[in-house]
């Protein structure tokens, strides 16, 4: 079966605002852009992204972000197609998920984030990557999305209690992890699309709330 998420994936899409974007797999030539795009995030989206502190990643976090197989660890990311003026490149977001050990009579499961630069929050990227994450997961045939935030964040419980009162959830160590079915998301989905438990679950985590943290703390053992 082709793929349609493949190497040679490249869309491009006007955002609300009139930006437009290209989206793309990421790739190990990412390594430059997505360090500047870090380097451009508040200190309250570094925070929620890996639930610590963070000033700058590693050599070592760039190759794990950027050197992927696009079956087991998959990433799209979106890129201005304006540029920065000067003909540099310009991250806008970018959306992953890593597909977790199968577990006999369970769902096929991964961990699924999208991040959004806060600069560009707020303009419908979140949606669109979100259904294009879903339509490349199906094709890789992930079942379920896990997403995790801080147990102590009590809006976001709230919130998810509201959006999504049968989903599964347990907590420990401080994190809460959610799981929520995929579902069947066409490749070329309109993002009017994009609604039910799992949009709200990773708008939210494009805001700053959640993210991959399993992957998170593998790094920060490091």
């Amino acid at each position: 079966m082709t793929r349609h998420f493949s190497a040679d994936y490249v869309e491009r899409a006007t955002l609300r605002d009139g930006s437009v974007v290209r989206l793309r797999l990421v790739t190990p030539d990412d390594r430059p852009l997505l360090r500047r795009g870090f380097d451009q995030w508040s200190p309250e989206s570094r925070y929620a992204r890996f639930l610590a502190p963070k000033l700058a990643l590693t050599d070592e976090e760039l190759t794990y972000l950027c050197d992927l197989d696009q079956e087991n660890h998959f990433a799209l990311g979106a890129v201005l197609e304006a540029g920065d003026g000067s003909g540099e490149a310009v991250g806008a977001g970018i959306a992953r998920f890593i597909r977790l050990p199968f577990q006999l009579g369970e769902p096929v499961t991964a961990e699924a984030a999208i991040a959004v630069a806060d600069a560009m929050q707020g303009k419908g990227l979140g949606k669109l990557l979100l259904l294009r994450l879903c339509a490349a997961a199906a094709e890789r045939d992930i079942e379920q999305f896990r997403c995790e935030l801080l147990a102590n964040n009590h809006s976001m419980q709230a919130l998810i209690e509201t959006i999504a009162p049968e989903h599964t959830s347990a907590s420990a160590n401080g994190i809460l992890t959610i799981d929520f079915s995929v579902g069947a998301i066409a490749p070329d989905a309109s993002p009017d699309a994009a609604n039910g438990p799992l949009y709200a679950l990773l708008k939210a985590a494009a805001e700053n709330v959640v993210e991959w943290t399993d992957a998170v703390r593998r790094l920060r053992r490091h």
